[in-house]
C-alpha cells in the first residue's frame, strides 16, 4: 500500500467512524435518554485524553502549546467558541432530530464560509458562488420541508441546532490554522477538548449519574463514541493529510452523512422520502464542488 493509498484508506475510515459515532449517539438519545450536558462533557474530556495519549506515544510535545500566552488564549478562544460549539450543536442537532440531517446541516459550514469571505471581501465575488449558494439553498429546503414550504418535516429544533452547527464548523475551520501554524494539530484538538469539556462541566446537571445504569450495552455505545466516534476518528483524519492533499481529504470526508444516512435508514428505521433524499444529494454535489474548485485553484495558484 502506497502513501496516496494510505492516506485514502485513513480519511475514509475516518469519515465513516464520524458517521456511525453520529449515528449511536442519536441512539444513546432514544434509547438510554442520555443527558445532552452529561454526554458532551465525558465525550469531550475521555476523547481529548485519548488523543494526548496518541500525541505522546507519537512521541509529539504535548506541553509546547502552553510556553505562549498569546497561543493560550488562542487555544481557549478555540475550545469554546471553536471545539465545544461544534460538539453541542451537532448533537444537540442529534438529540432533537436525527443524526442524519444534523450531519448534514453540518456539512453546510464551506457553504458559510464562502459567504463570510465575500461579505469581508476577503475573495472576490464570481458568479458560480452565488450558484453554488443557491444550489445549496434549494437542497436544504428539499431536506427539511420535502418541497413544501408549509409541511417542515424535520423538528424546528433540529433546525436551529443544526445550522448553527454549521456555523460553529465554519469557526471552527477558519480559526484552526492559527493555532495548527506552531503546534501539531493532534495536540491542539486534545487540549481543546479538554478545556471545553471541562468548560460545560461547569453547567453539568446531572453528575449524579451513574454510568452503569445504561447496562453493558449503554456503556459500549458510550465507549465507542468517545474512541471510535470521536478520538480515532479525528486521529485518522489528521493522519491522512500526511498522505493526500487535504482537498481528497475533505472531497472523500463526505462519506462521513452518507455512513450516517445509510445507517439511520437501515439501522434506526429512520424514514426520509424520495425529495428528501434528493436534497441530501445535492448538499453533498455542492460539497464536493467546493472542494474540486478549491482544489484547482490552488494548483493554478502554485503554477
Amino acid at each position: 500500500m502506497n502513501n496516496k493509498q494510505k492516506g485514502i484508506f485513513y480519511v475514509i475510515l475516518g469519515s465513516m467512524f464520524w458517521g456511525i459515532g453520529g449515528t449511536v449517539s442519536q441512539k444513546l438519545f432514544q434509547s438510554y435518554q442520555i443527558p445532552l450536558d452529561w454526554f458532551i462533557t465525558i465525550r469531550l474530556i475521555f476523547s481529548g485524553m485519548f488523543l494526548l495519549l496518541l500525541a505522546g506515544i507519537c512521541k509529539q510535545n504535548i506541553i509546547n502549546i502552553f510556553s505562549d500566552r498569546h497561543t493560550i488564549f488562542q487555544l481557549f478562544i478555540y475550545s469554546i467558541f471553536g471545539m465545544l460549539a461544534v460538539q453541542y450543536t451537532f448533537l444537540a442537532s442529534i438529540e432533537a432530530g436525527n443524526a442524519a440531517v444534523a450531519t448534514l446541516l453540518q456539512y453546510l459550514a464551506p457553504i458559510v464560509m464562502l459567504i463570510f469571505l465575500l461579505v469581508t471581501r476577503k475573495i472576490s465575488f464570481k458568479w458560480i458562488d452565488l450558484i453554488i449558494i443557491l444550489i445549496s439553498t434549494f437542497g436544504t429546503f428539499l431536506l427539511l420541508t420535502s418541497g413544501n414550504i408549509n409541511n417542515i418535516v424535520v423538528a424546528p429544533k433540529a433546525i436551529f441546532w443544526g445550522l448553527l452547527s454549521a456555523v460553529a464548523a465554519a469557526f471552527y475551520t477558519l480559526y484552526a490554522g492559527r493555532l495548527f501554524i506552531r503546534n501539531t494539530p493532534l495536540t491542539v484538538i486534545g487540549w481543546s477538548m479538554i478545556f471545553a469539556g471541562l468548560f460545560i462541566s461547569l453547567f453539568n446537571r446531572h453528575w449524579s449519574i451513574n454510568p452503569f445504569s445504561f447496562g453493558i450495552k449503554g456503556i459500549f455505545f458510550i465507549t465507542f463514541v468517545i474512541i471510535v466516534g470521536t478520538a480515532l476518528s479525528f486521529f485518522l483524519y489528521l493522519l491522512s493529510v500526511k498522505y493526500i492533499n487535504p482537498q481528497l481529504t475533505a472531497l472523500l470526508g463526505c462519506i462521513e452523512p452518507l455512513t450516517a444516512v445509510l445507517l439511520s435508514i437501515l439501522w434506526l428505521k429512520q424514514p426520509f422520502n424520495i425529495v428528501q433524499v434528493f436534497g441530501m444529494l445535492i448538499i453533498l454535489s455542492v460539497v464536493i464542488l467546493i472542494s474540486i474548485i478549491n482544489s484547482k485553484e490552488k494548483q493554478a495558484s502554485h503554477t
